[in-house]
């Protein structure tokens, strides 16, 4: 089922990507870019009050295929909390997804991303080590300033996994390289 389900996603997100490329044509285009961002990640679970907390590396690597238009890719490790002697530790992220951006003027930009995303995480302590993935359909939107014609300061706010007793949220600032 959940592989039926990444393939409607990834097809989808294909189509939709192409179509809309296929509209709006600009000779400047494609353009791609890379970043790299401080992530700061959120692990709430229902029914506990504390979340856990930390901050990781995220890397960026996109195709901006128009001005309203891009495919993104994310991947993340680092970081690691502790509640109660319960440590849980992001392994690794990663999740590609589609960008639509909202030009504000030449230099500012809003964008909202829909994608897929998979997390590795592992939970140690209580002579417990367990390792776990998990998929979702994940969900974001930010902002981003250019700095120079190529270098742009970007943060936006992201949800990699939103499952029925726990969600995975990250907040990221960091600076994009467009070639």
């Amino acid at each position: 089922m959940k592989t039926s389900a990444k393939a409607l996603a990834i097809a989808s997100t294909l189509f939709v990507s192409a179509t809309a490329h296929a509209q709006s044509f600009d000779a400047g285009y494609p353009k791609g870019y890379v970043g790299a961002d401080a992530m700061a990640w959120t692990l709430d679970f229902e029914g506990i009050d504390e979340s856990y907390d930390s901050v990781g590396l995220r890397l960026v690597a996109g195709m901006k295929l128009d001005e309203y238009l891009a495919v993104e890719f994310h991947g993340a490790t680092g970081g690691s909390d502790d509640i109660y002697g319960l440590d849980v530790e992001l392994d690794y992220l990663v999740g590609g997804f589609l960008k639509g951006i909202v030009p504000l003027s030449d230099n500012a930009r809003l964008f909202g991303l829909l994608g897929y995303s998979e997390v590795k995480l592992t939970a140690s302590g209580f002579g417990l080590n367990e390792s776990g993935r998990d998929d979702d359909v994940s969900f974001g939107a930010g902002a981003e300033v250019d700095v120079t014609d190529t270098l742009a300061i970007s943060a936006d706010v992201t949800r990699y996994l939103s499952q029925a007793d726990y969600d995975l949220d990250a907040y990221s600032i960091g600076l994009r390289y467009r070639f």
